[in-house]
């Protein structure tokens, strides 16, 4: 009965009565597999796991597994939910083939050719050497119980074993390496070049072997070919030769249209959306023309993306508007596709423990053979251990052309369902394996270089300053770069420069176009060929090779591409990178044509609350405002005469004044100042604001030469008994004693009793310097500072992360205050006052 009603039930759906069903329950299965998919990464990206992991599980869920056995497909004339999905996006699978092609940039591969060849063999070799020994044996553990082996299938088994093992989706690599924020570092760049390379050798071996493929039937033998003229070498080169041709030629023609529109659209950022939509059927054209002739129409669309030209707007459209669908909708429904192909249940010619023992044996053999290849030939080029594992793992990675060729291996009879289930999970668990693996290594590495660093109150002026400034765009680089060239006084200065790039939701997949820097035919044109964030970076390398060509210093520049909400971690990497012992970040604002600061990014003011409670060092705010650069400043010399020397005062152009109330902060910034005195372009004073009713009895005074020669009144208050104060008083008496006698810094003290004279006295000061260098303060600190600061917070609280003075300066309600303002906070002042009691007056000795 249940046989007559199937094939009542096939008949009627042979003649379309139940065609809106099917295509309901498709739609259905679309929708179950992108919920699942963004339910199960939710979970699984918290342990550092890939998207495609989701995808497959997603996949398994609506299969034959879990969903097919409540619901039956096969009354709506569908096989199960693999099948149907993939008949679903046939169209759409060319069009996701093409784009994974147009991803792999090969210039890209060029920065580390040599490297990422010899790395990729390496670690290939060793999985193809295991494959090879092992390949026999892997074929028998598949087939338990069947007594004749036919040799051919065996040498099949073992080439796509082969292929398997030795895979890397390049595509999970660098969302993995994006994930970990090594984008920027040369580990990073050289995995994604690696992957680059082993992804076209394995797809170059698999577009050989999709051509007249030999089929096989359940017992493993092969199948005479329809047409006995094609199992002959000869015919089989011919065929070989003739779809090549093909594929050229639809190369050619897609690299022609590419060229015409890009010619026609000269000087447009993006193309339409109809020339969009031309460009895409005319991908699915070529591929299914190419696919007549026997060749697979996805290899095809691959090998046209490989070599589309990257410059001009077409690609630049492909890209940023192909990228979210292509990855949020598409990619999932590609992958869940594989799982839902897969029926666990069915796995029965294996007992648990042998389907444990070939998972478990295929995983290891995978793993060990590509993380000791990778070791060891890195190893052979003098890359370190860490990195060498880091990229064994990374490159371990599977996902796109091992499920290829499993696909292959199904389709011609190879490989049975029993073996795709095998194959397919081994490459689940070694891609779970490898983010897990790669950051606790990465980890583990930042923990062994993790450096101490020395507050600028505690390193010693003849020891070399490393400074780490950032950056988000080139209208900061001269100002950033100007003040970290001023902080080297007598001593030289290393100075790092990260830039940081905000990474958009939808182009996060397109990182290495990213780097992508345009040197393509069309070069006359500013805005041809150069796409992504390449115009950003190109301005920021610009303006730092003005700024080296001027000064003669050099720049270390690295980039830093994420999201706001974890730039902050970019940041604190680099400062350990460059083992920096002072971090300065821009304010969040900018200055206006008329003089006031406004903000274009708030979202930059949370990054700055982020770096300042995070950051291994010192961090300074940088509020600029037309802080001179160096090139202004060689050209007043230039223009004051060849016979001034650099000592001369008339030379300087850089007034700078440090406010000192009291406490960790204000120390910090009077550390710096000391620095800055030692340049001969920079003039610094210092002034110590004090209680109106500070003793006089209970202190001690001297006087100190100003700048035009007066003497000024220098009162040191010894009378408090408070640590914070105490300290003060210390490092306030060395200071006096080392800058202050000499006549290398001016010094003054102002008397105030509230917030409001505080205020008061401070605007006074507006007009008079260039650059004011001030400590963020902290609560809970002395009486003295507490008692010159109340009533300010109800005056100004624009931006407390700044404290109360530089939020003072830094505001637009300052009448006259054009000056730029660095706001400096000390980094765990107090744990290394424990550890080095005697290091307050290290700095100053």
């Amino acid at each position: 009965m249940a046989e007559d009603d199937e094939a009542k039930c096939s008949a009627d759906v042979a003649e379309g009565s139940y065609f809106m069903a099917g295509v309901l329950a498709i739609l259905g299965l679309m929708a179950a597999v992108l919920a699942l998919s963004g339910l199960f990464h939710s979970v699984l990206r918290r342990v550092g796991q890939p998207s495609i992991i989701s995808h497959i599980l997603a996949g398994v869920v609506v299969g034959p597994t879990v969903l097919g056995r409540m619901v039956d497909l096969r009354q709506l004339g569908m096989k199960d939910a693999g099948r149907a999905l993939g008949d679903a996006i046939y169209y759409i699978r060319v069009v996701f083939m093409f784009f994974i092609g147009l991803e792999m940039d090969l210039r890209y591969l060029r920065r580390y050719l040599r490297t990422s060849i010899i790395v990729a063999f390496g670690g290939s070799a060793l999985c193809l050497l295991l494959a090879t020994i092992s390949g026999p044996f892997f074929y028998g553990l598949l087939h338990p119980g069947q007594r004749t082996f036919h040799p051919e299938s065996i040498y099949a088994s073992t080439a796509l074993f082969m292929l398997v093992l030795t895979s890397t989706a390049s595509p999970v690599l660098i969302r993995i390496v994006t994930e970990l924020k090594i984008t920027g570092s040369e580990t990073g760049q050289l995995a994604i070049g690696t992957a680059f390379a082993n992804d076209i050798a394995s797809l170059a071996v698999i577009s050989m072997m999709v051509v007249s493929p030999t089929t096989y039937d359940k017992d493993g033998k092969p199948l005479p070919p329809p047409n006995r003229l094609v199992a002959l070498p000869v015919v089989k080169v011919i065929m070989f030769l003739w779809m090549a041709f093909n594929v050229w030629v639809a190369v050619r023609i897609m690299v022609w249209m590419t060229r015409l529109v890009n010619k026609t659209k000269q000087g447009k950022q993006y193309i339409s959306k109809y020339e969009l939509f031309a460009m895409l059927v005319l991908i699915v054209g070529l591929s299914q023309h190419v696919q007549k002739f026997g060749y697979s129409a996805s290899m095809t669309a691959f090998i046209i993306g490989l070599t589309t030209p990257r410059e001009g707007p077409t690609a630049r459209t492909l890209i940023d508007r192909l990228a979210y669908p292509v990855h949020s909708i598409i990619m999932p429904l590609c992958f869940s596709t594989i799982g839902a192909r897969l029926d666990f249940a069915k796995i029965n010619c294996f007992t648990p423990t042998q389907f444990l023992f070939v998972v478990t044996y295929t995983t290891l053999l995978s793993t060990i053979g590509r993380v000791v290849g990778t070791v060891v030939a890195g190893r052979m080029i003098g890359i370190p251990a860490r990195e060498t594992l880091v990229l064994g793992f990374l490159l371990n990675v599977k996902g796109y052309a091992d499920i290829l060729a499993i696909n292959l291996g199904d389709s011609t009879g190879i490989w049975n369902g029993a073996t795709q289930g095998v194959l397919l999970l081994s490459s689940i668990i070694t891609t779970f394996m490898a983010g897990p693996a790669s950051a606790a290594i990465v980890r583990q590495q930042r923990r062994a270089f993790q450096y101490r660093s020395h507050c600028l109150q505690h390193l010693k002026l003849d020891q070399e300053l490393r400074v780490l400034v950032c950056v988000h765009g080139a209208g900061s680089v001269h100002a950033m770069l100007t003040l970290a060239e001023l902080s080297k006084g007598a001593t030289p200065v290393a100075i790092y420069l990260l830039h940081l790039i905000e990474l958009m939701s939808s182009r996060k997949y397109a990182i290495t176009h990213f780097y992508h820097t345009g040197d393509g035919a069309d070069e006359e044109d500013d805005d041809s060929g150069r796409w992504g964030y390449a115009p950003v970076i190109d301005q920021v390398v610009a303006a730092v090779n003005s700024f080296t060509n001027v000064t003669f210093i050099q720049v270390r520049q690295m980039t830093a591409i994420s999201s706001l909400e974890t730039m902050d971690a970019d940041v604190c990497n680099g400062a350990e990178d460059a083992r920096a012992s002072l971090v300065v970040v821009p304010f969040h604002k900018e200055q206006r044509y008329d003089g006031r600061m406004v903000c274009r990014n708030d979202n930059r003011r949370e990054l700055n609350q982020r770096i300042l409670q995070r950051a291994p060092c010192t961090v300074g705010v940088l509020v600029e405002r037309r802080l001179g650069t160096i090139a202004e400043r060689q050209s007043t010399a230039t223009e004051s005469g060849p016979s001034r020397s650099a000592d001369d005062p008339a030379g300087e152009t850089h007034n700078v004044v440090a406010v000192f109330l009291g406490g960790p902060d204000d120390r910090e910034a009077v550390a710096y100042a000391t620095r800055l005195a030692a340049h001969p372009s920079v003039s610094v004073m210092v002034t110590r604001f004090l209680p109106a009713g500070a003793s006089v009895q209970s202190s001690t005074e001297v006087m100190s030469p100003g700048p035009g020669g007066d003497d000024h009144l220098v009162t040191v208050v010894v009378g408090e008994k408070e640590e914070e104060a105490m300290a003060d008083e210390e490092f306030m008496a060395d200071f006096y004693a080392r800058f202050v006698a000499p006549g290398h810094v001016s010094y003054t003290e102002r008397y105030v009793s509230n917030g409001p004279e505080l205020v008061e006295s401070l605007g006074s000061m507006a007009g008079m310097y260039s650059l004011f260098v001030v400590g963020r303060g902290r609560d809970g600190g002395s009486a003295a500072v507490t008692q010159m600061t109340s009533g300010m917070g109800g005056l100004y609280e624009e931006c407390p992360e700044l404290g109360h003075v530089g939020d003072l300066l830094s505001s637009d309600d300052l009448s006259g205050c054009c000056a730029s303002v660095l706001v400096l906070r000390q980094h765990n002042v107090r744990q290394r006052m424990k550890q080095d009691p005697n290091g307050v007056d290290d700095g100053l000795r």
